[in-house]
């Protein structure tokens, strides 16, 4: 019971976190056009409310995977999982603390926010990996 509750929570942290990724990549941001002169601002304000949620996304998914990782943990997928986990991590880190911090004083917001985008898009593309692999592992292969 409680490994089948602490997936759901894994499962949906998860979807926290590559969900807001692809909302943003492939929604949001084509979508932002129509508002050009206010895109920047725009922006910061989701982030301002997203990045939160990735941070407590970050805490649930070590701790719900730190509970189960001694099913798996013998299983060299799981441990490239682990590494681009721990990738993904340190590359919101980057994005959190290396720049996104420094968004409100920059003189060159548009240069910061698309080496936001593009790290964003690194991360997801991680992500969707990721969950290939722990399927993967899941079914034995």
């Amino acid at each position: 019971m409680v490994d089948g509750i602490l997936v759901w929570i894994h499962i949906i942290a998860v979807l926290i976190w590559i969900g807001g990724m692809l909302y943003t990549l492939f929604i949001l941001r084509p979508s932002l056009s129509v508002i050009e002169e206010k895109k920047g601002v725009f922006m910061k304000t989701i982030m301002d409310r997203f990045f939160p949620l990735v941070w407590i996304a970050i805490a649930t998914l070590i701790l719900t995977e730190g509970y189960r990782a001694h099913y798996f943990i013998t299983n060299p997928l799981f441990i490239l999982k682990l590494v681009l986990y721990a990738v993904m991590v340190i590359n919101f880190a980057y994005i959190y603390f290396g720049l996104y911090k420094k968004l409100p004083t920059a003189e060159n917001k548009q240069q910061i926010m698309a080496k936001i985008t593009t790290l964003i898009k690194v991360n997801f593309t991680l992500g969707i990996f990721i969950i290939l692999l722990i399927e993967l592992v899941r079914f034995g292969i």
